[in-house]
């Protein structure tokens, strides 16, 4: 059974990030994201935020452009950015906090274990989180790929 709000979220988060929904879904940290943004965000505003990107939408630049200079959800926004690349929780500024609601949960903080492992940060540098994956016996001992000699 697929998720309505998790599609939105997708649909959303590859607009933000330039990933694809395949590459997000990839992650299998989607649902997890999603979850996090609802336990963490005063109510409502996780669906404004989904709400902010149509389904139809057909520049994804002026989409991305449109959430992220909005007053109340371009902060918000920025934060799943981070949380799609870094795994990463970064406490939403204090006038943002005052206008719109504050979180006990809203500090800075990695999200999980998983969520580092899976940042998009790795994908987009072409690397691999440092201390979290194998890489296979003797590894360190060859030269990275691409590099002569």
């Amino acid at each position: 059974m697929r998720d309505e709000r998790v599609d939105r979220f997708l649909r959303l988060s590859s607009v933000l990030t330039g990933f694809g929904r395949i590459d997000l879904l990839g992650t299998g940290m989607a649902a997890a994201y999603l979850r996090e943004l609802d336990a963490t965000l005063p109510p409502g505003v996780s669906d404004e935020l989904l709400a902010a990107v149509a389904p139809a939408e057909s520049d994804p630049d002026a989409a991305a452009a449109r959430v992220l200079t909005d007053r109340k959800l371009g902060a918000v926004a920025r934060n799943v950015i981070l949380l799609w690349y870094c795994g990463t929780w970064t406490a939403l500024p204090d006038d943002w906090r005052a206008a719109y609601g504050a979180s006990p949960r809203d500090a800075r903080r990695v999200v999980s274990g998983p969520a580092y492992l899976a940042g998009l940060q790795w994908v987009a540098a072409g690397g691999h989180p440092a201390g979290g994956l194998q890489q296979g016996f003797g590894a360190w001992s060859l030269p990275p790929e691409g590099v002569s000699g």
